[in-house]
């Protein structure tokens, strides 16, 4: 069983993905760091977990 683990990417790479709706790639800018890598499910997790908030 091969050990292979997703692809990371810079907030810029993700932001200019064509795998990334324009009014999501809005919400990824305020929510992703700069010095951080994300996988795409780990940022597609962040645009939901947005999505589902509560507004208090």
């Amino acid at each position: 069983m091969k050990n292979e683990t997703a692809p990371k990417f810079s907030k810029t790479q993700i932001l200019r993905s064509l795998k990334i709706a324009p009014v999501q790639k809005d919400v990824l800018r305020t929510l992703l760091r700069d010095d951080e890598t994300y996988t795409l499910d780990q940022a597609r997790k962040l645009i939901d977990k947005f999505a589902s908030r509560k507004v208090k």
